[in-house]
């Protein structure tokens, strides 16, 4: 037998699994459709001069013991942090900056409230506590929300806003931090469970402070790269423009692949870093699987509502509440599109219906500031993402005018708050939830390989042993999700390391 592992898709959950096999002695086959590896987690050149992180844009919960056991660094991963982290901007003049330097923080709060930087710095402090129960579950071999702290439990299973306005009063701050809690999620921040969201964003510690979130050198693609670099150093093969067509079985287990040009592949065993949906009901021969399980595969929720809006802009963005010339500070944060947590709402419960929300939420990403080699000189890239921009629309499908629409919607919001975008864009790339499932084989275009709500998180997320003797799952549709974090592929790893010991 040729292979000991096949891997199915070379993100970046996928390179993770294959390196640790390979470095523990197993001869490991990653097959990519792609003619790039990467996933969602890739650096492009759409344009010349331009590097582009398509996908994902930002980086916090990588795990760090995965960053020192596959010397990704060595392998060109480099994080920094953002700061400032948050920059909120509003239509009647009013905007918020907020640091990682706590004084100047409070400079800015003070302007609105007498208590709320006490109030954040308190949230700030008991949502980093939750975030680290859920950093610290993120090896484990038997995931269990009943371990948690009852406070995590019930913080979890409420919604994003009742959690925040219980901390905070001024509405631009509420919705900063709500706003973390339905990113990648069909749900509003009014909605039970976002909690949960909302505390997995404080989950990582990719750059040692628990909670924070940085730019990655070179675009997210490095992390690919570096971990690919890895997979190959310990003996791993790589191969692309390889799709596969179904997963082989023989006597009852997965024994290798079947590629959509009819090679056959065979391996002792199989990990899969697609979706549980295109996993258990495209690669799995048909009447394999129990049908109860399949229903269960049938009933998942993945809904994708988020869409990304790449923007070569020829002059930063001058934004009306905050005037500047060349790069200021601002520049250089998360830049929120919601005044406050009603608009956000407003824009979930407009999409619910099956329409893109006429007044999305906004996010705005510009790391040119701060890594030069990402655009040609001068030029800048918005790396925005939104909500809310249903994967099914009761109008009909997505098509090449609705995408060029929801663009041009994105665009003409952002110029209401940064008049000068509008005219110095000088190319875009779409991505709606169609396009994300086309290219990146994202269910339904849902980020997260599925919502990360109650009942479909810690043991409620997919196993990475899966009810087919030899398939592993090691993709975001198993624990601990979404994010770029490379704990489902460690998962897997481990499991299928510690089932062959068992042999």
């Amino acid at each position: 037998m040729p292979y000991d592992a096949i891997v199915i898709g070379a993100g970046h959950n996928g390179l993770v699994a294959a390196a640790y096999l390979a470095k523990a002695g197993q001869k490991a086959l990653v097959v990519e459709r792609s003619d790039q590896i990467g996933g969602a987690a890739v650096s492009e050149h759409p344009w010349a001069g331009w590097t582009v992180s398509a996908a994902s844009y930002v980086v916090s919960l990588l795990h760090p013991d995965i960053v020192r056991d596959l010397d990704l660094e060595e392998h060109g991963y480099h994080a920094y942090l953002k700061d400032p982290t948050s920059f909120t901007a509003t239509l009647d003049g009013r905007s918020l900056l907020l640091w990682r330097n706590p004084e100047e923080t409070r400079k800015e709060l003070e302007k609105y409230s007498s208590s709320d930087f006490a109030g954040l710095q308190a949230l700030d402090a008991e949502l980093c506590g939750y975030g680290r129960e859920i950093y610290d579950s993120f090896f484990a071999e038997e995931p269990s929300f009943a371990r948690l702290s009852p406070a995590a439990q019930a913080m979890f299973t409420g919604s994003a806003a009742q959690y925040v306005e219980r901390f905070i009063e001024t509405p631009m701050l509420q919705a900063a931090i709500a706003n973390d809690g339905v990113v990648g999620t069909f749900e509003g921040p009014r909605n039970p469970g976002t909690g949960y969201v909302l505390a997995h964003h404080y989950a990582g510690r990719a750059m040692g402070i628990q909670g924070a979130w940085g730019y990655v050198r070179g675009g997210m693609g490095a992390i690919s790269n570096a971990a690919a670099a890895a997979a190959r150093g310990f003996g791993a093969e790589i191969r692309t423009n390889a799709s596969v067509g179904m997963i082989l079985v023989k006597e009852g287990r997965a024994a290798g692949v079947v590629l959509e040009d009819g090679t056959e592949i065979e391996s002792r065993y199989v990990l899969s870093n697609a979706n549980p949906l295109t996993t258990f009901l495209d690669f799995v021969p048909a009447d394999t699987l129990e049908p109860a399980f399949v229903k269960r595969v049938q009933a998942w929720r993945c809904e994708g509502p988020s869409m990304k809006l790449n923007l070569a802009i020829g002059e930063l963005p001058n934004f009306s509440c905050r005037p500047s010339g060349d790069s200021a500070p601002h520049h250089n944060a998360t830049i929120h599109i919601a005044p406050d947590v009603d608009y956000l709402q407003r824009a979930y419960e407009e999409a619910r219906a099956g329409l893109p929300s006429s007044e999305p939420m906004i996010e705005i990403f510009l790391q040119t500031p701060s890594d030069l080699t990402l655009a040609p000189k001068g030029k800048h890239l918005l790396s925005i993402f939104a909500q809310y921009f249903p994967y099914t629309r009761s109008d009909g499908d997505w098509t090449d005018a609705r995408r060029e629409a929801a663009a041009d919607s994105i665009v003409a919001t952002i110029g209401k708050y940064a008049p000068n975008v509008p005219g110095a864009v000088e190319a875009r790339q779409i991505l709606t939830p169609f396009d994300l499932e086309r290219r990146f084989g994202l269910p339904k275009g849902h980020i997260f390989h599925g919502e990360l709500l109650p009942g479909q998180i810690f043991e409620d997320r997919f196993s990475v042993r899966t009810p087919l003797r030899g398939l592993y799952l090691c993709g975001s549709g198993t624990h601990p999700g979404g994010c770029v974090s490379g704990a489902p592929g460690y998962r897997a790893a481990r499991a299928v390391t510690r089932d062959l010991a068992r042999v």
